[in-house]
């Protein structure tokens, strides 16, 4: 460890301490189409503006994406003040869904599309820190038949969508190609893939130094506050850790009850030694006696012999 690094190891100041996003890149997300949209932040604060349906919650919605992974504990269109309706969705993003058409004469709707399930979607964001370590999150969609299928990676090097996830293939050809260019080193992994979010959530919750998996919800639930109606019940909610308390309980309730059945056992061994030890001095006197005895009756063997003569 550097010096730097061991200067660093318990800054707290929120200029310097943790992982900063350095950019942010999108593929066929949303409204952003075809080509690779960049957002270069290099880990300082960023205001992100913009006119009404340009796409600023849609690219907030693909950080919200890679950061949390689990949709149960996401919702898309917070930043925009729009309640949970439900009206964005992953595959809307992939789709780039961007308005609803009425057929003369018909009375359902049809909804317009960018793109169709020959398309794939890749969202990417790497992060880094004063030591200059990296962590790059990156999630790839593609659709086989009917399901939409997502590939998650974490990667401890920069990587960008056209450098290294433009020749993609459903064979997983494009996988290996990464797979032999970045992991050179056979005990440490510079790229990692995961099927499922819940692998992925946990490497990056190591990566990043988080305590658990509430830093994810958490981040969830800022990226759209507005309006704290009760703090007390956010830091709850949101902050806290969910302790199971009738199970330490019942831990606590077990650990005392056996201390206290030792308490007994020694207590009970105790009397017992009280008891014994008037009866160990007894037997000691017992045995100075038959020694007593002994000798008294050799004196009186060779008392006899005095007399006689």
């Amino acid at each position: 460890m550097t010096i730097m690094q061991q200067m660093n190891l318990f800054n707290t100041s929120s200029e310097v301490a943790g992982f900063k996003l350095d950019y942010l890149e999108v593929w066929n997300w949303g409204t952003f189409d075809k080509k690779v949209y960049h957002m270069n932040l290099h880990g300082n604060n960023s205001l992100l503006t913009g006119a009404n349906a340009s796409g600023k919650s849609t690219l907030i919605d693909a950080l919200l994406t890679l950061m949390v992974p689990l949709k149960r504990q996401r919702f898309y269109n917070q930043s925009s003040g729009v309640e949970k309706k439900g009206n964005r969705t992953e595959e809307s993003y992939f789709f780039g869904n961007y308005g609803n058409q009425q057929q003369e004469g018909a009375a359902s709707t049809t909804t317009l599309r960018l793109r169709d399930k020959g398309a794939r979607s890749v969202l990417l964001a790497s992060f880094c820190n004063v030591d200059k370590r990296v962590v790059t999150l990156f999630q790839v969609r593609y659709y086989t038949g009917e399901e939409l299928k997502v590939l998650f990676g974490v990667a401890r090097e920069s990587l960008t969508i056209e450098r290294d996830f433009s020749e993609f293939d459903l064979h997983g050809d494009w996988r290996k190609r990464l797979t032999k260019k970045y992991n050179t080193n056979e005990t440490k992994r510079t790229i990692e893939f995961f099927d499922g979010p819940v692998a992925y959530g946990e490497k990056m919750i190591t990566l990043f130094g988080m305590r658990s998996d509430k830093a994810l919800t958490l981040f969830n639930q800022i990226v759209g506050v507005k309006v704290l109606d009760d703090l007390d019940s956010f830091i709850r909610t949101n902050m806290l850790e969910e302790l199971p308390a009738e199970e330490k309980y019942q831990e606590l309730k077990d650990n005392f009850q056996n201390l206290m059945e030792a308490k007994t056992n020694i207590d009970k061994v105790k009397e017992q030694i009280a008891q014994l030890e008037p009866i160990n001095a007894l037997t000691e006197e017992l045995k100075e006696i038959d020694i007593r005895i002994v000798e008294m009756e050799q004196e009186k063997s060779v008392a006899a012999y005095w007399f006689a003569a």
